[in-house]
């Protein structure tokens, strides 16, 4: 697959860069810093759920590098090598840290303070909306953080980051067979854990109802 001028141009810049990096020179190594912060943190996000652990993982993944850039042999690209660390670098973090909670497929809602207005258009969610949907993202958040790594890092990647089959294979040096497999695998299993989460919360959203706790209550009422 050919790439486009302007895509080429950039590829070169960055392999220049790249270059200088491995032989010591610092200001190059910034600049692919810059280059990649927003992607790099992007996955942290995908992984940890929170600004401030993304953050701190973000640093330390660019920390990592940059004791290991001058040991670059080229052999795979920059980007691949640098998601490998930031990979890595997360699952180190989760486990230091105790911390299993991964970010929702449904990042771009994600809603702070200063995003909602001060007051809401018709055809905006209302309050009751917007907590139903805070309800849904963090079921599927503690549901993606059930799988096993090796198939949430996949389907973080994949539907999230939106990463091509190829470049997953690359990543994690995986046929891309294996990686669909893998993908699909996660799926099934996010959504089995999805009904199982959705059941029992029916299951408990009957036993607090106050009308059939009423009706319970006027059957016993009746029966003496």
């Amino acid at each position: 697959m050919m790439m486009s001028g302007r895509n080429a141009v950039q590829a070169s810049g960055e392999k220049q860069l790249l270059k200088k990096a491995v032989g010591g020179d610092q200001a190059a190594f910034g600049e692919l810093v810059e280059l990649y912060t927003p992607r790099i943190y992007s996955v942290c996000f995908g992984f940890l759920g929170h600004r401030q652990d993304a953050e701190d993982c973000t640093q330390e993944t660019f920390i990592k590098a940059y004791r290991a850039i001058s040991r670059f042999s080229f052999r795979a690209s920059f980007y691949t090598w640098i998601y490998r660390i930031a990979i890595n670098a997360c699952h180190d973090y989760r486990r230091r840290h105790h911390k299993v909670t991964v970010q929702s497929l449904d990042r771009e809602m994600e809603l702070d303070d200063s995003s909602v207005p001060f007051q809401l258009a018709d055809d905006q969610p209302g309050p009751l909306d917007l907590a139903e949907l805070e309800e849904t993202r963090r079921m599927v958040r503690e549901a993606i953080a059930t799988l096993p790594n090796y198939l949430a890092e996949i389907l973080i990647m994949r539907d999230l980051q939106q990463m091509s089959y190829q470049e997953l294979s690359d990543i994690f040096d995986l046929k891309a067979g294996t990686v669909k497999s893998r993908l699909a695998r996660a799926r099934q299993q996010l959504m089995l854990e999805l009904r199982r989460r959705e059941q029992d919360a029916a299951g408990q959203r009957l036993n607090t109802d106050p009308i059939s706790d009423q009706a319970q209550r006027g059957g016993e009422d009746h029966a003496t």
